[in-house]
């Protein structure tokens, strides 16, 4: 008699080959579908107004989202934050990976503002803004910074929005000593700025950021207006 047809067996045969295939077909599959996923992220260009908190969401303040589609707050957020008062350059984005990169201090991302403030800073005072100046209730002192002086006036020639909580210090004695410049930071303490210019002897009653990591701010924009970040500057933040 031949030899009786196993069934099983025969199958079995079959399926080491045919399992070992299909998982390799299965991963081929996996890997060209994840080559095809691709996530685009969303990168804008936003002048922040004085008078917005830097948040998602805040019970007492508007925040800079409140000028976005309801439908984008969820997902979108600013990178970093202005403080209350500050106008200027603000980008938002949905971004994660990029925002840690940009706000890690080790990489020294540079942040340019515009500074109005009542005093004099003279050589000495630059010096030490330059060198690096020790703040309250810090143990190491800023790490240096750029200055520069564009006008020594007078309080009469600060520029609106004032500060609300300095306005009537300003108005006070229109005709005192103050001092209009520029400031480049590569950190972001609290309210360093302010704090950093106090230290020398000075008062800043206005602030606005005018560039960040080589991205100026587009004067063209009103306060509260955005727009998409151009590949240039995209490039910028690379």
């Amino acid at each position: 008699m031949g030899a009786k047809f196993r069934p099983v067996a025969a199958f079995s045969k079959i399926g080491q080959f045919c399992l070992p295939f299909c998982r390799l077909l299965c991963m081929l599959v996996r890997i060209e579908c994840k080559s095809e996923v691709k996530i685009v992220y969303r990168y804008y260009h936003f002048y922040k107004p004085a008078g917005c908190v830097s948040a998602r969401k805040d019970a007492e303040h508007t925040t800079v989202m409140d000028y976005f589609p309801e439908e984008d707050r969820e997902t979108l957020f600013p990178l970093g934050r202005l403080d209350k008062n500050t106008e200027g350059l603000l980008l938002v984005t949905d971004d994660g990976k990029l925002n840690r990169r940009l706000l890690d201090p080790e990489n020294h991302v540079e942040k340019q503002y515009l500074f109005w403030c009542l005093g004099t800073l003279e050589e000495g005072e630059l010096a030490q803004l330059r060198e690096g100046v020790h703040l309250k209730g810090l143990d190491a002192p800023t790490k240096p910074a750029r200055v520069e002086v564009l006008h020594c006036g007078t309080a009469a020639d600060v520029p609106e929005p004032i500060f609300p909580y300095r306005r009537p210090l300003v108005e006070e004695d229109l005709t005192a000593p103050a001092v209009g410049g520029y400031l480049w930071l590569t950190e972001g303490k609290r309210h360093q700025i302010k704090r950093m210019l106090e230290a020398v002897g000075c008062t800043v009653v206005y602030l606005k950021r005018v560039a960040f990591g080589g991205i100026p701010l587009d004067e063209t924009l009103q306060p509260g207006e955005y727009r998409p970040l151009t590949e240039e500057e995209l490039s910028c933040l690379q």
